[in-house]
């Protein structure tokens, strides 16, 4: 059996639901599936090129992949794995367009590596991902606090219609 072993193994829909930093999969591979694949270092660059075309996350742990998936090392002087994830992020609709249209939409590595990215100084990468992490927190706080606000106008328009229908049965 390829499956249940001690070896994380990312999907295309693990990719889709990191927000940008593999922490969770849903999936192992045995000493088999090892076999067949490949564990990719943490800090690796996932890509997923079939059914959810250019979605993309960071590993924080050793993992497999499948061919779904590919994967992205940083070599010296090529830019940051951070800075390349969030350029794939602001291209993702652009690269959805080379998909064919087979059953399920796919790309493959020659366009994904046709794929122009610019490459600022490192000190200027590290700039652009610093501000770019800074401007997602403060989306992730008014998102958190609209959740709330949400949660406590239903539950305050729950406890007015418990009010209103108590008062009229009276």
């Amino acid at each position: 059996a390829l499956y249940g072993g001690p070896y994380p193994f990312i999907q295309t829909g693990d990719v889709r639901r990191s927000d940008g930093s593999i922490t969770e999969f849903t999936q192992t591979y045995s000493e088999l599936g090892l076999s067949q694949s490949r564990l990719w270092p943490p800090g690796t660059l996932c890509i997923t090129i079939a059914a959810n075309i250019a979605e993309t996350g960071i590993l924080k742990l050793e993992a497999c992949f499948p061919d779904s998936v590919v994967g992205f090392i940083p070599q010296m002087g090529s830019p940051t794995v951070e800075y390349v994830e969030y350029f794939i992020r602001t291209a993702r609709d652009r690269l959805d367009r080379f998909a064919s249209a087979t059953a399920q939409k796919n790309i493959n590595l020659e366009v994904l590596e046709a794929v122009a990215i610019p490459t600022p100084p490192l000190a200027e990468q590290a700039r652009i991902v610093a501000e770019v992490d800074r401007h997602l927190s403060i989306i992730r706080e008014v998102e958190a606090e609209v959740d709330a606000n949400l949660r406590r106008a239903q539950a305050l328009r729950q406890s007015l219609l418990s009010r209103w229908f108590k008062s009229a049965a009276n």
